[in-house]
């Protein structure tokens, strides 16, 4: 991961248990985002700063799916946190935690998308969501 990559997906796992299962997961849906998202989707934004926060036995953040949006206007980027609970990444298909995974980016995306609008900041809203398709295409066909 590059420091120029548009789209970027950091993880806090909450234990070597919950980041072993879901780095065959997580990983290459990260370097997807990287190469297939190529900004600039905003002049205003370098960076959507998605971060996965997987519930594991140390750590535990107790909430699923996307909170916490955060935008700075002096770095440049919009972050927003991700909640995987530990029932969405035990026990489950890898067909069921890619599905999970692609969806919450979507959304988390989506939502960035609103608040930029709400902020009266340009944003090529179509042309972000059709690269991300093409992500969605290839990472749940890669199952």
């Amino acid at each position: 991961m590059s420091a120029k990559d548009t789209i970027t997906l950091g993880v806090q796992a909450g234990d070597s248990n919950a980041g072993n299962t879901t780095e065959p997961y997580f990983m290459p849906l990260r370097k997807l985002l990287a190469s297939m998202c190529k900004g600039p989707y905003s002049p205003e934004v370098d960076e959507f700063a998605l971060i996965l926060r997987i519930d594991g036995e140390g750590w535990h953040w107790d909430f699923e799916g996307c909170q916490k949006l955060r935008r700075s206007k002096k770095d440049r980027y919009i972050t927003i946190d991700i909640g995987v609970p530990r029932n969405r990444w035990e026990n489950v298909s890898p067909t069921e935690m890619r599905q999970y995974l692609v969806g919450n980016v979507e959304v988390a995306l989506r939502l960035c998308i609103d608040r930029l609008i709400k902020d009266k900041v340009e944003i090529n809203a179509d042309g972000l969501m059709a690269d991300l398709q093409k992500v969605k295409a290839a990472y749940l066909l890669d199952e």
